[in-house]
């Protein structure tokens, strides 16, 4: 019994210390900046979105999911004359789509439909359409939507952090 407490109560003092870490690191975070770097990756998939074949891009999917098209070995030669002039673009839009793909499967159902709805779509939806589908207020929306933003750049690696000052002597 003396043992299993003793565990417990390690196991619960590492997760404040784990959690004071990460709201260290939260705070170090410049959020304008984040912002700015986060909207950069949403305005390069809308152009990967723009300029891929359409055979080649992500799917949605109703549960708001990419589902990332198949490529066969075969290959006719007209494709194969199109892929070959722009295989470098398609692969930079494949590993794009990829890891894009991987940051928003971290988000939850309701994050991943703000995203899809307010960005990726071919024509986004207005901020209060979105909202109202979802039943929130304007604010909790904006609130959530700025959230699955934040958490959007953190799984994408594109966060920014403040630089801190140095004192000169």
């Amino acid at each position: 019994m003396f043992v299993v407490t003793l565990i417990q109560d390690e196991m619960a003092l590492f997760a404040v210390n784990e959690e004071a870490y990460i709201m260290e690191i939260l705070k170090s975070i410049d959020g304008k900046a984040t912002q700015q770097a986060i909207e950069k990756v949403l305005r390069q998939y809308r152009t990967y979105q723009l300029t891929t074949p359409e055979d080649l891009l992500p799917t949605i999917t109703p549960k708001y999911t990419l589902e990332m098209p198949s490529f066969g070995e075969t290959v006719n030669s007209k494709v194969e004359n199109a892929a070959i002039k722009n295989v470098e673009h398609y692969k930079q839009a494949e590993k794009f789509f990829e890891s894009f793909n991987r940051g928003l499967y971290k988000l939850t159902r309701k994050e991943r439909q703000i995203i899809i709805k307010a960005f990726l779509e071919e024509v986004p939806i207005f901020n209060y359409q979105i909202a109202s589908e979802l039943n929130v207020s304007e604010r909790t929306f904006y609130r959530m939507k700025a959230q699955a933003l934040y958490k959007l750049a953190l799984a994408l690696r594109v966060e920014v952090y403040q630089e801190e000052e140095v004192m000169s002597s």
